[in-house]
């Protein structure tokens, strides 16, 4: 496997002779790697500085608090990825993990390139997901209006608070409407017409004039839209 940029690695884990087994193995493969072998020491080393990119978390830390509640504390205030270490593979301990996390489990003494991979996706996927919950933010603050829309109904999926604001509709309005009755001047052939393009893969995006009377506050003029084919929602 190949050797991946520096990451931090918490492993918490009752027993020192695991842990150090489990360390060893991502600090050949480029990992920075910490041990905790109580639950005091891993919520002063997960949320004091230099944290963890990831947290490698045994399900049974011995007496006290066990793997699934530490996790659960955890994420109360930092957000960070935690992948289980577990011996237990039954459906009930299973559910268990998924309930805390969704960056999964690995089974001890599963092969090395489990864990390695378990490990990559976890940090692939908390970095995808970090990135949509910022995009989120920046497009839910816009003030520019951002609609999402069924390709076939035509019916909003989901709208921004530029929107909301812009329109003078409230978001569980504007849920129950379509498109088209914002835009009066397209009927739904013309209107499909405009998005045939997009839905065929032709084109990316196309621009249009419309008048925005249609909201309740929106002043007389012509605003310029935008319909890119990532504004359509996914037919069912």
């Amino acid at each position: 496997m190949d050797r991946v940029p520096e990451k931090k690695i918490l492993i918490v884990e009752d027993s020192r002779l695991q842990a150090q087994i489990a360390a060893d193995i991502l600090s050949r493969h480029g990992y920075m790697t910490e041990i905790a072998l109580t639950a005091k020491e891993t919520l002063q080393k997960a949320s004091g500085p230099g944290c963890p990119d990831l947290i490698l978390m045994d399900i049974d830390l011995g007496e006290g608090m066990d793997g699934t509640a530490l996790a659960r504390r955890i994420q109360q205030v930092k957000d960070v990825p935690v992948v289980f270490l577990t011996a237990i593979s039954t459906q009930e301990a299973l559910e268990q993990v998924r309930s805390v996390t969704r960056y999964g489990y690995v089974l001890k003494g599963a092969p090395e390139h489990v864990l390695l991979s378990t490990v990559e996706m976890a940090l692939k996927l908390h970095e995808a997901l970090s990135l949509a919950q910022m995009y989120r933010r920046i497009v839910e603050d816009s003030l520019t209006e951002v609609y999402i829309f069924h390709p076939d109904t035509l019916k909003f999926l989901a709208v921004n608070r530029g929107a909301s604001e812009n329109l003078g509709y409230a978001e569980e309005e504007l849920l129950d409407m379509n498109i088209l009755q914002l835009m009066p001047e397209f009927d739904r052939e013309s209107f499909r017409a405009l998005l045939a393009p997009l839905q065929q893969g032709q084109k990316k995006k196309r621009s249009y004039l419309t008048p925005s009377t249609a909201g309740k506050t929106a002043p007389s003029t012509r605003w310029r839209h935008t319909c890119s084919s990532s504004a359509m929602g996914k037919a069912a």
